[in-house]
């Protein structure tokens, strides 16, 4: 029996975020030119980060999606071909009898893809996540030090999630969105756990 779709994209989360999480772990120690030692703790506190804000994030891009379609259906004629003779319909054109089929077909419904993007990107994409790690990790006892980053983080969010969240929003079935999201934290979880190792 497959999984719910909120629990595969959870579950493909928390495998990313781990992964991204120990290659931050391995560039920082070869960086700083030491062994390789695995910080069990901040790994595990990643693990948690993750385990609390996908269901939120999965609920949220749904909520996007059922606000704002990223696609519409429009009316369109077209010219009738030979195996759409029953359905044509004859039309007057310039003084000639012409075929044509008129259908509905879908589109990309761009206005409500720019406001989706915006949403998302002035909300729960860079703010709420932003702010919701940061009280997790304070939760967590990291605290002071990481709060004080806090305008850097959100400053370097807006380099990276706006122009993730145009793609995720154009090409990607909302079912989907977490994973693409989730490939794209891969390396938004390395420069995290940089920071936050550096404290």
């Amino acid at each position: 029996m497959p999984l719910p779709p909120i629990v595969s994209s959870c579950l493909y989360a928390l495998g990313i975020g781990c992964v991204s999480n120990i290659i931050a772990q391995k560039l920082k120690a070869y960086s700083n030119d030491v062994p390789f030692v695995f910080d069990q703790k901040l790994f595990l506190q990643f693990a948690f980060v993750a385990v609390i804000t996908t269901p939120v994030n999965y609920c949220w891009q749904n909520w996007l999606e059922r606000t704002f379609p990223g696609w519409k259906m429009v009316k369109q004629k077209r010219k009738a071909s030979s195996d759409d003779t029953e359905k044509a319909v004859f039309i007057q054109d310039d003084g000639e009898n012409k075929r044509a089929i008129e259908e509905e077909v879908r589109v990309r419904d761009w206005w409500n893809i720019f406001k989706k993007w915006f949403t998302d990107c002035i909300t729960i994409g860079a703010l709420f996540n932003t702010f919701l790690f940061l009280v997790l990790m304070g939760m967590m006892e990291i605290g002071d030090d990481l709060r004080n980053e806090m305008w850097q983080i959100i400053w370097d969010s807006y380099k990276m999630w706006p122009i993730a969240n145009f793609f995720s929003t154009t090409y990607c079935p909302v079912e989907r969105r977490i994973v693409f999201f989730s490939f794209c934290g891969l390396l938004w979880n390395v420069y995290l756990t940089l920071v936050t190792a550096r404290l």
